[in-house]
């Protein structure tokens, strides 16, 4: 599990979708992996979380893009 999947899971994925004015049906895409965030929202996702969840947190580790 990763560490957005962790948040997820821990937040509530409706309590994330109203924070990110998103639909809940997004952040189930985004905890199973059948989507990701857009930048927008990513940045959302920082800023939620004060910055504990990062880029490579949300979109995985750059080494694996290369």
């Amino acid at each position: 599990m990763n560490k957005l999947q962790e948040y997820i899971k821990n937040r509530g994925q409706e309590q994330i979708a109203k924070d990110l004015e998103v639909s809940k049906h997004a952040v189930n895409s985004w905890y199973y992996g059948q989507r990701q965030p857009t930048v927008k929202q990513a940045k959302k996702i920082m800023l939620l979380t004060s910055k504990a969840l990062t880029w490579e947190d949300i979109y995985g580790p750059i080494e694996e893009t290369v």
